[in-house]
């Protein structure tokens, strides 16, 4: 999306790339995530020794309604 501010892109054009499907699905509410809604949350799960066993990404909305941290 920057290279298309930088190219001189219209505001239409710059919203038509922000409402494109990213492919992720929801892991709260289960839709589909557009461009501009994605938050990829990294989990990391460490092994009893104490080195990171594995990193977990999970997608999530952006708005607010579907991750919340408390």
């Amino acid at each position: 999306m920057a290279r298309a501010t930088k190219m001189g892109a219209d505001i239409a054009t710059r919203e038509a790339n922000r409402t494109q499907l990213t492919g992720h699905i929801c892991a709260t509410c289960g839709k589909p995530i557009r461009k501009g809604e994605l938050l990829m949350v990294t989990t990391v799960v460490f092994s009893e020794t104490g080195r990171v066993a594995k990193r977990i990404k999970t997608p999530y909305h952006r708005n607010g309604s579907c991750y919340r941290t408390t």
